[in-house]
């Protein structure tokens, strides 16, 4: 049996203990860290506005939008024609107007991905006369406050294009995941990591 060391035995050496719970407090914000950014990357999703009509004027996107839950982290891409089309972000009462003069910020490539940043709406139009009025528009909002009840299907008893899940095709292809489902995913790797790194600490410990 290994000898037994107590503060006043020659052979303790109280430096390795501190030493040891200094190694241990390092992995476990290391390992909570890294739990944490995953979580909030594995909730984003994408969204394709319109989803297979996608940037026109033959689109509701009131609709459109009303089945949806963004949140911050979400990107939403406009895909269009760049020759009859373009993506302008206005402030609230240009919205109302339709009023393309003072922009917020013009898109104009065809495939114009822009990111989720703070809470509250975002608003946006197509600049080309008469298509924002015909209903080429968007507002965007971003609760603060999310249920974890997912949105009721429509009066017609669909959510969305893309099968009735809320979200895009883009949500949909590989690689991407849905906010219930990253969610869920989240919660059980942050479940493998903090048992992982009890174990972990558990042996820098005992050496």
């Amino acid at each position: 049996m290994s000898p037994m060391f107590f503060p006043s035995s020659p052979g303790f050496n109280p430096a390795m203990g501190r030493g040891n719970a200094s190694a241990c407090s390092i992995l476990i914000a290391v390992v909570l860290a890294a739990a944490a950014g995953g979580s909030l990357s594995s909730a984003a999703n994408v969204y394709n506005v319109g989803d297979g009509a996608g940037w026109t004027i033959a689109a509701n996107y009131s609709s459109w939008a009303s089945a949806k839950t963004f949140r911050i982290g979400d990107t939403i891409v406009f895909f269009y024609n760049k020759s009859f089309h373009n993506v302008v972000e206005v402030s609230k009462a240009d919205y109302r107007s339709c009023n393309a003069a003072t922009p917020i910020a013009t898109h104009s490539t065809g495939n114009d991905s822009i990111s989720i940043t703070r809470y509250g709406h975002r608003f946006f139009i197509c600049g080309f006369p008469g298509h924002c009025a015909a209903g080429q528009k968007l507002d965007v909002r971003v609760p603060k406050h999310i249920s974890s009840v997912p949105p009721s299907p429509s009066s017609d008893g669909s959510q969305a294009s893309s099968g009735g899940t809320g979200s895009s095709p883009a949500a949909s292809a590989p690689g991407s995941v849905a906010h219930g489902e990253g969610g869920a995913k989240s919660i059980r790797g942050f479940g493998m990591m903090i048992v992982a790194t009890v174990a972990a600490a558990s042996v820098v410990v005992l050496h």
